[in-house]
């Protein structure tokens, strides 16, 4: 009778994971393996269906830095399956699964996981990054801090050493502790702190973690004191070498940096010449400025030719630049920039994280992106070496490697040099043409990035006297909202061009703008103290609501909304963008006007 009921239990549970729309194979995946995520729009519980014509795995959050956030998967027969291959520094990874507005997931506060293994034990850091990970999926749940603290407490049961687990634990718990507990707890944290930083105090991925720990913990002030400790106890190690430059730098005389650079320099050897090359870019990019060509070139070798990393493109593009807007040393100018551009194929499609265990990483890019930034790039050197052809009086070769630069890329950087071209060549054909395709290739972006979403109630709006502003004030006008802080630099930048703006559609019966404080570490005190009012006539009005950026789903500022008629967002806007933003939010205004 057991025996049948063992069988019955092993049935039933075949039958289970049958059933389950998502299923991820091997079950302990392993480095070097290949996992498969297979959908089966026709099992209990699915919530995209069996119509659907694409499916996207979407990573939520991802140690798995080759791999692309999206992976649109293939479908075989009924079912829907995406493969990849777990590197050697994956650690842990949540998805769900998309399909236009449908989403599956297995539950309304969690994801799918993919969780690496050693011989079914969980490789180092992956409890610690499923903590992370239930931000993602918990959002702001009062449980997930609880959660996040079972997921660190795994960590150290398997991994008693884990520095992270160790003071993310150690925060949660004075988290909860009274005033006596929290200051031991404190002394615990740093104590942790302090054996870490003393485990390699002049290695710099030891010291980024040291960093982040008190950054963990708080105490944001106490960089300051490591860094003094490195540039005075270790200061020819390369961590102390770069905190020793960072420091010159700061020097507002520049013949004084200089002679405090060249002072540093008599220590340089064959032997430790590696650890120099911060001051010798900051002496190329000062001697740069001084119009001293023979010392700025004398620079740019040194620290052109340490460079051993996937930077290394950029690294010469820098010196092209730097030479050429200096208008010193054209011939070499142009000999980096042939360099950079011999090496177009290698420019940083993404972001490229580097740990000390694992080196570089470089990030995932499809054939079309890696085309892209070749192109890009191209174009960015072909239009560098144009300005640098111009300068030196070599007009025809100019005018054919801007044309060639033109013909592969219409990116910002390229069409700003084509505009710095024909304005001194006195091309202004060619200038109002390159402003026409401007708009145009503006007008394209904005068009693929409108949307159509409700907006949230705006009932959370008081003006500069405190008195709340009925929403009945914006209805059948199409609406500018801009969300500030008075603290946020960007946005203080973004404002004369939000003026201009404002300026050019103030009398126009169709439109309103709704200028407003966040609220984001700001009172209301604060907003009516703002300087901003003597030099902007916009309306400043500001927000009650702490979760008004949830609700209209932005983390940072200034964040700008343009709402049509009918209370729908058509274009968001996060963060300053530069000159280019008063351009963009006319095309977008104008196009709600025209429809």
């Amino acid at each position: 009778m057991k025996r049948l009921i063992a069988i019955l239990f092993i049935l039933i549970g075949k039958i289970t994971l049958a059933q389950q729309p998502v299923t991820i194979s091997p079950q302990y995946p392993q480095r070097g393996q290949t996992v498969t995520v297979t959908y089966d729009p026709a099992a209990a519980g699915a919530q995209i269906p069996a119509s659907a014509t694409t499916v996207t795995l979407v990573f939520s959050y991802s140690t798995f830095y080759d791999l692309p956030w999206r992976i649109d998967m293939e479908k075989k027969g009924e079912v829907w399956t995406a493969s990849f291959a777990l590197a050697k520094f994956a650690a842990f990874a949540t998805f769900y699964l998309q399909s236009g507005e449908a989403i599956q997931k297995p539950g309304p506060d969690s994801h799918y996981e993919v969780m690496v293994y050693e011989h079914k034990t969980p490789v180092q850091n992956s409890n610690l990054y499923r903590g992370y990970s239930l931000s993602a999926q918990m959002r702001k749940s009062p449980e997930v801090a609880v959660k996040q603290a079972e997921q660190y407490e795994k960590e150290l049961t398997l991994y008693p050493t884990n520095y992270e687990a160790k003071l993310r634990l150690l925060v949660y718990k004075m988290s909860k502790a009274d005033d006596k507990d929290k200051k031991w707890l404190r002394e615990q944290a740093h104590k942790v702190i302090a054996d870490k930083f003393y485990e390699a105090p002049t290695v710099m991925g030891n010291i980024n973690k040291v960093t982040m720990g008190y950054l963990i913990i708080g105490e944001n002030s106490r960089l300051d004191s490591i860094r003094k400790v490195i540039r005075e106890k270790y200061p020819d190690s390369e961590v102390g070498r770069d905190l020793v430059t960072d420091m010159i730098s700061k020097e507002k005389d520049t013949t004084k940096q200089i002679a405090l650079f060249e002072k540093e320099l008599k220590k340089e050897t064959k032997q430790n010449a590696a650890s120099f090359s911060a001051m010798h870019r900051q002496l190329f990019e000062l001697y740069a400025a001084k119009k001293n060509g023979s010392k700025a070139l004398l620079h740019a070798s040194k620290f052109s030719s340490n460079d051993d990393s996937p930077y290394k493109p950029e690294t010469l593009k820098m010196v092209a630049q730097t030479l050429m807007e200096n208008n010193i040393a054209l011939d070499s100018a142009r000999a980096y920039a042939q360099r950079s551009l011999a090496m177009a194929d290698k420019f940083p499609t993404g972001i490229i994280r580097h740990f000390p265990e694992t080196g570089y990483i470089l990030p995932y890019a499809n054939d079309s992106t890696r085309k892209a930034v070749f192109d890009r790039s191209s174009a960015n050197l072909l239009s560098i070496l144009a300005l640098i052809d111009m300068k030196a009086g070599r007009l025809p070769e100019a005018s054919g490697n801007m044309d060639k630069a033109l013909q592969l890329s219409s990116d910002k950087e390229t069409l700003d040099n084509a505009g710095v071209f024909f304005q001194q060549t006195g091309n202004t054909a060619r200038l109002a043409e390159l402003q026409v395709l401007r708009e145009k290739l503006m007008q394209e972006k904005i068009a693929k990035l409108r949307t159509n979403r409700p907006v949230p109630a705006l009932n959370t709006f008081v003006d500069m006297k405190g008195d709340p502003v009925p929403p009945e004030t914006w209805k059948n006008k199409i609406l500018v909202i801009d969300f500030w802080a008075t603290w946020c630099i960007p946005c203080m930048e973004e404002m004369p061009y939000l003026q201009k703006i404002y300026d050019k559609y103030k009398n126009n019966p169709n439109i309103a703008f709704l200028v407003v404080n966040s609220g984001a570490r700001n009172t209301l005190k604060d907003a009516q103290g703002w300087s901003g009012h003597k030099k902007y006539s916009f309306p400043v009005y500001y927000n009650t609501d702490p979760a008004i950026g949830d609700k209209f789903k932005f983390n940072i500022i200034p964040a700008t909304y343009i709402i049509d008629k009918e209370g729908n967002i058509q274009f968001a806007n996060v963060g300053f963008e530069g000159a280019e933003v008063e351009t963009k939010l006319k095309l977008q205004i104008e196009m709600l006007l025209k429809n």
